[in-house]
């Protein structure tokens, strides 16, 4: 088997088991999860699964990275649109609620990971592939603030780096919040905001 077919095979084998870990955290809860449930779903023994991975902490936070490298993408094609530094914010959230808001079993991952991502030292790996996520996307929404700055978009008295960090930080991301908010209420809130840092025409 060559090298690059050696990788394919495992890449094809830890998504599978990635998907089962989704199906056993999303019906189970991550506390309640055992490596023995996952690898069963996966069709692996428990040991087969300890080859791909050392803990279901791991799993989480590749499950969780995965939608990370998705956010960055998405996040990246909004800030290359031309439309203003406003728009872009709003086009931002109404993503997360169109397309994360609904799911489900990412919420309930994703808040798994937000309680024990400190408590996780031990893939320190992942962990640093968060925070290279984290990073570029609160670099993309900064920029994306200044641009409506820059653009007049935004009131020019809006400080970029706080609302910056309101907008997305490592604890709690503002725009992301929708995934665990009441529509209604988060539509309120977040329009409020926006509302505070319009430009008047």
């Amino acid at each position: 088997m060559t090298e690059m077919r050696k990788q394919q095979e495992i890449t094809f084998r830890k998504n599978l088991i990635i998907d089962a870990a989704k199906i056993i955290f999303f019906h189970k809860g991550f506390e309640n999860s055992t490596m023995e449930d996952i690898a069963h779903k996966a069709g692996y023994s428990k040991g087969s699964l300890y080859s791909y991975f050392n803990s279901k902490n791991e799993i989480c936070f590749s499950i969780v990275n995965d939608y990370f490298a998705k956010i960055v993408e998405f996040i990246q094609e909004i800030a290359e649109k031309d439309i203003s530094g406003l728009e872009k914010i709003v086009r931002i959230k109404e993503t997360f609620a169109e397309d994360y808001a609904g799911n489900s079993k990412f919420c309930n991952i994703y808040e798994t990971f937000k309680y024990h991502r400190d408590q996780c030292s031990e893939v320190e790996n992942e962990i640093e592939i968060n925070e290279s996520y984290n990073r570029r996307i609160k670099e993309l929404i900064t920029e994306i603030v200044q641009s409506g700055l820059d653009d007049k978009s935004i009131k020019n008295t809006v400080d970029v780096n706080r609302l910056s960090q309101s907008f997305w930080n490592e604890k709690n991301c503002f725009i992301a919040e929708t995934m665990f908010s009441e529509v209604n209420e988060y539509n309120y809130l977040f329009n409020l905001v926006i509302e505070s840092i319009t430009e008047e025409v």
